[in-house]
C-alpha cells in the first residue's frame, strides 16, 4: 500500500504542484506585471533583466534617495521587481515623506530591443502624479 501512494504521488502530485506554480507564475505576470525572471523564472530569458528597468523622477536624484536609507531601496526594489499601480503609490508616499515636497512624479520604464534590427529603446511602464494634500 506505501508504494502505492508513493507511486500516485510521484506520478501525479510533483507534476500537478508543477502546473499549480506555473499557473501562479503566469497569473502574477499577467495581472500583477511581476517580472518574468521571478517567480517559477518561465520566460525569464524573453525579456530583459528587471534591474535594467529606469525609476525617473523629474528633478530628482534617485541615488541621494537611496543614500543610506534600507526602507527606500527595499520599496523601489520591489517596483522594479512588480512596476505596477498600487507599487507606485507606495514608494510615491514614501517619498514624498520622506523629502516632504508638495507633489511628485513618478515614471518606470522597461528597456526593450527589436530582435529584427537590433534597435535599443524603452517603453513606459507605467506612471504616477502624487500630491501630498490628497494622502
Amino acid at each position: 500500500m506505501a508504494n502505492t501512494a508513493r507511486e500516485l504521488i510521484l506520478k501525479y502530485g510533483i507534476p500537478s504542484l508543477a502546473v499549480v506554480i506555473i499557473a501562479i507564475q503566469l497569473f502574477y505576470v499577467n495581472t500583477k506585471n511581476l517580472s518574468k525572471w521571478k517567480g517559477g523564472g518561465y520566460g525569464m530569458y524573453t525579456e530583459i533583466h528587471y534591474f535594467s528597468n529606469q525609476i525617473y523622477i523629474p528633478g530628482m536624484s534617485l541615488d541621494s534617495l537611496l543614500k543610506d536609507n534600507s526602507e527606500m531601496k527595499s520599496t523601489l526594489g520591489y517596483l522594479m521587481l512588480m512596476p505596477n499601480k498600487d507599487n507606485l503609490n507606495k514608494a510615491g508616499e514614501l517619498i514624498l515623506k520622506t523629502t516632504q515636497k508638495d507633489s511628485i512624479h513618478i515614471q518606470i520604464w522597461k528597456p526593450i530591443v527589436n530582435s529584427k534590427d537590433g534597435f535599443y529603446s524603452r517603453v513606459l511602464i507605467d506612471e504616477v502624479h502624487l500630491k501630498a494634500t490628497e494622502l
